[in-house]
């Protein structure tokens, strides 16, 4: 990497990943849905340095999600769970769930495969699946973290129709609980997202994990983010 662009990466951050992303999208126009994330994994352009996911996917930003889940799917007496997007399973991997189905679903079909051939076994597996536009399957809990905050305000609509007909009793995903307002983006970009605000409006969360998310921790940017736990169908 050229000094002025790790100098910006370190620097300013979201910045460099916002520039990173109109660069992307002029050189590759019109891409969209699963070449789009496909790129961006072969990419690694959320450059995360553990995982490909980004660095919200890596230990450190996941500790007290490993730490508070297994609990949660005891409590909740969930015996089938849909990961979606799955990512890498880098740090899920590493989180140990009383189930007797775990279902990992990404847009990116590298991504299955490779999980596939590394972690699958019999009550495990892996499938391609398009959050916006393809049927998922039926279980208790779907996980469904920093998936939104990448997906234009039609995308997410369309997101959560699909969620809503899959069948599930609960979604845990990921909100920012101190934002007023949300802004619409470009799928494939990034921003917060408050879902109990419009135009989602989801309702007070039956249950909130915050992350302690230290990104940005000089300030405390995301301090806010959390995985809210809400009752299907919204």
């Amino acid at each position: 990497m050229a000094p002025m662009k790790r100098f910006l990466a370190r620097t300013f951050p979201s910045l460099y990943h916002q520039m990173a992303f109109v660069k992307h999208r002029l050189l590759l126009p019109g891409v969209e849905g699963p070449q789009l994330f496909a790129t961006i994994f072969r990419k690694n352009f959320w450059r995360g340095p553990d995982s490909r996911s980004g660095r919200g996917s890596g230990f450190v930003q996941t500790e007290k999600i490993r730490e508070t889940l297994p609990a949660l799917v005891k409590e909740l007496g969930v015996r089938s769970l849909l990961d979606l997007p799955c990512g890498d399973f880098y740090w899920m991997s590493n989180v140990a769930l009383e189930l007797d189905t775990y279902i990992g679903a990404d847009i990116v079909e590298e991504l299955i495969m490779t999980n596939t051939q590394a972690f699958g076994d019999d009550k495990r597996t892996f499938i391609v699946r398009d959050v916006t536009k393809d049927t998922l399957p039926n279980v208790d809990l779907i996980l469904c973290r920093d998936c939104f905050v990448h997906l234009s305000f039609e995308d997410i609509q369309q997101a959560i129709s699909r969620i809503n007909n899959s069948g599930a009793r609960y979604l845990l995903t990921t909100t920012f609980v101190d934002r007023a307002t949300n802004r619409n983006i470009r799928t494939g970009q990034w921003r917060p997202l408050n879902l109990e605000k419009p135009p989602f409006s989801f309702g007070t969360p039956l249950r909130l994990i915050n992350e302690g998310c230290t990104e940005k921790d000089k300030d405390g940017t995301y301090a806010d983010k959390s995985l809210g736990l809400w009752r299907l169908p919204l």
